[in-house]
Formats: C-alpha cells, sequence, structure tokens
C-alpha cells in the first residue's frame, strides 16, 4: 500500500490582484465547495449532501456527509464507485474532508507575518491512501506526481475562482 502525503501553500493576494480578497471571502467559498462541489472541482461529476449536524463537541462547527461521484478514472476507488466524505468546518481558517477509504484532504486559510489583506495564504493538505498501489512502484511515483500537480492546480483555481464570485457579487 502507498499513502501519499503532500501539500501546497498560495498567497492569496499578489500585488496588484484585484479584488483583494479576505479570510471570511476565501472560507465562504471554501463552504460553497463542500455543497457544490461539482462547481468547483472539475474531477467531481455529481455531489449530494446525505446530513448536516452541529457538533458541541468542537466547539458548534457544523459537519456536512456528502457522497460524492468522480469522473471515469479521477476518483480514489477502482470500482468508480460513489465516496463518501464527511467534511468538518472549522471556521474561519479550516474544512477537513474525510474519504471512507482513510483519504483526508484539508483546506486551510491562514495569516502570515503581514496580516490581512496581504499575508493571508491557502493551503490545501492532502493524504491519499492507495491500498493496491505497491510503495516505491512506478504507479506510486506516477501517482505522487500527478497530486502535486494537482494540489497546486486545485490551491490557485479556489483562489481565482474566488477571486470572481467576489467581482461578481456573488460572494460579499
Amino acid at each position: 500500500m502507498v499513502v501519499i502525503n503532500l501539500g501546497y501553500t498560495s498567497p492569496i493576494n499578489r500585488p496588484g490582484q484585484s479584488p483583494v480578497l479576505t479570510q471570511a471571502q476565501v472560507y465562504a467559498r471554501l463552504e460553497l465547495k463542500v455543497r457544490q462541489a461539482t462547481s468547483f472541482v472539475p474531477l467531481i461529476a455529481q455531489c449530494t449532501v446525505i446530513s448536516e449536524e452541529t457538533n458541541t463537541d468542537t466547539g458548534g462547527s457544523r459537519v456536512v456527509t456528502r457522497e460524492v461521484q468522480f469522473r471515469a478514472g479521477a476518483g480514489p476507488r477502482a470500482d468508480g464507485g460513489p465516496v463518501r466524505e464527511v467534511c468538518m468546518h472549522f471556521a474561519p481558517a479550516r474544512i477537513d474532508f474525510c474519504q471512507d477509504n482513510g483519504t483526508t484532504i484539508g483546506n486551510y486559510v491562514t495569516l502570515g507575518p503581514g496580516g490581512e489583506p496581504h499575508g493571508l495564504f491557502l493551503t490545501f493538505v492532502f493524504m491519499w491512501r492507495y491500498p493496491a498501489v505497491a510503495a516505491g512502484s512506478e504507479q506510486a511515483l506516477k501517482l505522487e506526481a500527478v497530486h502535486k500537480d494537482t494540489a497546486k492546480s486545485s490551491v490557485e483555481a479556489t483562489i481565482e475562482g474566488t477571486r470572481q464570485l467576489v467581482a461578481q457579487g456573488e460572494i460579499a
């Protein structure tokens, strides 16, 4: 079995970019992504919210359980079947996605030395589990390379998508 752990971080507000985004706006986009995954994650073909509850053990965080169907060949299941994800919200900084196969994905909106708005960063951290792939194999190396590209493009697309939604007035 191979487990691929990696992450990618990008500044949210580079010099000259407009509109300048806030932590609240980026977090609002992440919340939308939980419910409307097909609009934000090209690899997901279908997303159905199964339940939503408040977890009092974590200070009232929202927990959304959803079922996602990945496009052919894109998902974690060899049989192409749907994946159940539990999405735990920790406003205003983080949403964790835990898949039924043990894969986890964390989306973090963080502050760096400059504070808001120019010291604001978006980080996605992934732990992908592939029980049928041998560690160190050629397939494992290919998967890691693909996931590095996916991590970078996911972060950058989320930032730019947020900027578009803010510019269009869909996120205040």
